[in-house]
């Protein structure tokens, strides 16, 4: 998900979003995994029938692997870039669903998925019995932005609604930082990314990733309006997180 202009490291109606599913799944630990964790949470929290928001729907595999799981789910991906959503909503059309693309309120009335162009402000629906953001959250500094997306989301939950938070995390001057990103770093080499491309990740790493430490991933949650949030994944420097809507 982008949230920013071409001259970002990390252009997601470039290069980076056009080549972004082959970097997610060459860097993120347990990327498909998390996917199938989300629905297992998920599937014992929600009713046979829930409207779910997915903030930052990317490439769309995330919506795709929800649909096929529980066709009866009511899917709203939403995410600022034009690429990505057009992305989504051909690998949607391909597995043989409907996706209906506009703006806000009201998109995609009658399709399988909606994809809304846009940022989760741009949601005017509320009430929605469960939200997933993943891989987001981290290009967005601390500076009021993290919380401002967060509080949005749990505005568009209902009250005691679950939330799934998949998050890059880390505190840089931790006593363990620099070993997990250096064993990071090897697991991109480790499924074949070759040197001069690992250099301009991590060019891209310092340039625009916004890091924050678990203990700050639960403030911003708590002062977002979310409670009872607690780490359901950790891989090297990744880590998933459920919470819910305060009641």
């Amino acid at each position: 998900m982008s949230t920013r202009g071409s001259a970002e490291p990390f252009d997601f109606d470039g290069d980076y979003g056009g080549d972004y599913e082959y970097i997610a799944r060459t860097v993120i630990p347990g990327y498909l995994s998390s996917f199938r964790q989300a629905l297992a949470l998920l599937g014992g929290r929600v009713g046979p029938s829930p409207r779910v928001l997915v903030v930052g729907a990317g490439t769309g595999i995330e919506l795709v692997t929800f649909k096929t799981a529980e066709p009866a789910w009511r899917l709203t991906g939403v995410d600022p870039s034009r690429q990505m959503i057009e992305i989504a909503r051909h690998r949607i059309r391909e597995a043989g669903m409907e996706a209906g693309v506009e703006a806000g309120v009201g998109a995609g009335v009658g399709a399988a998925v909606r994809l809304v162009h846009g940022h989760v402000s741009d949601v005017e629906e509320e009430g929605f019995d469960a939200a997933t953001c993943f891989n987001v959250m981290h290009f967005l500094p601390d500076d009021g932005a993290k919380q401002s997306l967060l509080r949005d989301i749990a505005r568009r939950l209902a009250p005691g609604a679950p939330f799934l938070l998949f998050e890059l995390h880390g505190d840089r001057s931790g006593p363990r930082f620099d070993e997990l990103f250096s064993a990071w770093s090897r697991y991109w080499e480790i499924h074949g990314m070759g040197e001069a491309e690992r250099a301009a990740f991590r060019a891209k790493i310092d340039e625009g990733i916004h890091w924050a430490s678990e203990a700050r991933i639960l403030e911003l949650l708590a002062g977002a309006g979310f409670e009872d949030a607690w780490r359901y994944y950790r891989a090297l420097l990744y880590g998933g997180w459920i919470s819910r809507r305060a009641r």
